[in-house]
């Protein structure tokens, strides 16, 4: 198990007498890796089903607009014809 490690630990390896440490060594676990990529895959299926309900519920007034002045404009040329 890994050990636990205070905030104030962690600032004070990030920050010297000098100020900040520019040179930060970051190791990354499979663990960490795994919970990573799935957070990037849950964020992503959730932003496509987001606007997928979205585009669903929200109806596009312009696009509906659109489709009555279409069969306006076909029932107009069926009765010139």
């Amino acid at each position: 198990m890994p050990e636990k490690r205070s905030i104030k630990d962690l600032i004070d390896g990030l920050v010297d007498k000098d100020g900040l440490k520019t040179e930060v060594t970051v190791t990354l676990t499979n663990q960490t890796l795994t919970k990573i990529v799935l957070a990037l895959l849950a964020s992503g299926a959730t932003i496509v089903i987001v606007a997928h309900i979205t585009k669903n519920i929200f109806p596009n007034h312009q696009l509906t607009a659109l489709q009555t002045d279409m069969s306006a404009i076909k029932s107009i040329l069926k009765k010139q014809l």
